[in-house]
């Protein structure tokens, strides 16, 4: 399978039309706290400087550990004029979850591997909170009456009602992640590139990064290349600030 993506060769000469694609999509640690962009930007120096040309690596800004997706960007425009208010019922009723946190949470940020068509930091979820929120997600999307697909597992998936057919249903990922690598174009030497990213990672020093806020945000730029306003965030969860 090529590690080529034509949505990244975009990104990279800047000719992405904002909107062509639109994803809804709840986040957290983004942006990421100072102290972890300030490293990140000297790591991804290292990288820039040392990984083939086609290897484009993605700026601290974007950042971000994915809790659901809604509505993925690949499925194109978006035309459903109810979707984030559905969504929104879905996360008021989420709040109210025994399983939600009670205040800000911790999160490890280990060594980065590239994982084929993508380079990634997995994070270690020290409280469980985040499994804990997909599980509030999980019993709230079936209790309006849809299914997310859980990992690669699709099988089950249902819409929530009300959607337009034809649109996709949402996804809780597996795993706790930020992506930092994506390729514009097949590298000459997948072996030479894998080896190189490696040597590299191997300088990244594991942090522990503190979670205040989550987001849900409309992704009109692949891949969360937006800004962070009110055009984009239309729900929004702060730890209460007396919480431990």
């Amino acid at each position: 399978m090529s590690w080529a993506n034509p949505v990244v060769a975009s990104l990279a000469l800047g000719d992405v039309v904002p909107g062509k694609m639109k994803g809804l999509v709840l986040n957290c640690s983004w942006p990421m706290p100072h102290e972890v962009q300030q490293a990140y930007d000297s790591f991804r120096e290292r990288l820039k400087d040392a990984m083939p040309k086609e290897a484009y690596i993605y700026p601290s800004s974007t950042l971000h550990c994915t809790i659901c997706t809604f509505r993925a960007f690949t499925a194109g425009p978006l035309e459903d004029e109810g979707a984030i208010g559905r969504w929104c019922s879905v996360l008021e009723k989420v709040k109210a979850s025994e399983h939600w946190p009670k205040g800000s949470f911790r999160l490890k940020m280990g060594r980065p591997t590239l994982e084929g068509s993508a380079g990634i930091f997995r994070f270690e979820d020290l409280d469980g909170s985040i499994a804990a929120m997909r599980q509030a997600l999980r019993e709230a999307i079936v209790a309006q009456g849809g299914q997310a697909a859980e990992g690669i597992d699709w099988s089950k998936a249902k819409t929530l009602p009300g959607t337009p057919e034809g649109e996709p249903a949402s996804h809780l990922p597996d795993i706790v992640h930020s992506t930092v690598l994506r390729w514009t174009a097949e590298p000459s030497s997948r072996e030479e590139a894998m080896e190189i990213f490696q040597k590299i990672a191997e300088t990244w020093e594991p942090l522990e990064v503190k979670v205040t806020v989550c987001k849900a945000v409309l992704e009109d730029i692949p891949y969360m290349h937006i800004p962070d306003d009110l055009k984009h965030v239309w729900w929004r969860w702060d730890a209460p600030s007396d919480a431990p």
